[in-house]
């Protein structure tokens, strides 16, 4: 078994289960605890993978929604890009949710890194006159994070259907945010 597919597992069980053990992780990904424990040898190893895994496909999902457009362009730059986080809301969710993994020096530095995309966006998207001035930047890529939380929260409790969230998603932050 890959170790993406050991990582997608991982997820789902500790999404179900999050006090389960590497034995429990094992046992769902059809492998050992001997071959588990080889690749992480605590469920705090494997939890750090998972993270670096969630910011991996963020990252892969920011250049794939193709960003660096110009101003003209931000709305549509904006809603690929909520398109393709949306899924990765489980990933992301789980990972948030993690005690320990704020002490991880990389795990913060790529926190830290993992909104620069969509605020280079939004100033951009501000500049040209797309996204209200009259808020800070910060505060319009802290509201998009807060609608994500919301909608893969929303996904998660069965109130919303993944294909729906991505258009609430946009509509909530164009008519609060827009102009």
């Amino acid at each position: 078994m890959s170790v993406h597919s050991i990582l997608d597992v991982a997820t789902a069980v500790l999404l179900a289960d999050p006090s389960a053990s590497l034995g429990d992780v094992a046992k769902a990904a059809g492998v050992s605890r001997t071959t588990l424990h080889k690749r992480y040898a605590t469920r705090q190893d494997l939890l750090v993978a998972l993270a670096h895994d969630a910011y991996d496909r963020v990252d892969k999902a920011m250049t794939d929604a193709q960003l660096d457009v110009p101003g003209k362009d931000v709305v549509e730059a904006l809603e690929r890009a909520i398109t393709a986080l949306i899924p990765l809301g489980p990933r992301i969710e789980f990972m948030y949710r993690q005690i320990g993994l704020d002490d991880v020096p990389d795990l913060l530095a790529r926190y830290e890194q993992s909104g620069e995309p969509l605020l280079r966006l939004i100033r951009r998207g501000q500049e040209a006159g797309k996204l209200r001035t009259d808020v800070p930047d910060w505060w319009i890529l802290s509201t998009l994070d807060a609608a994500f939380y919301t909608a893969w929260e929303a996904i998660s409790l069965g109130k919303l259907a993944p294909l729906d969230a991505p258009k609430l998603v946009m509509k909530t932050v164009m008519q609060g945010l827009g102009t």
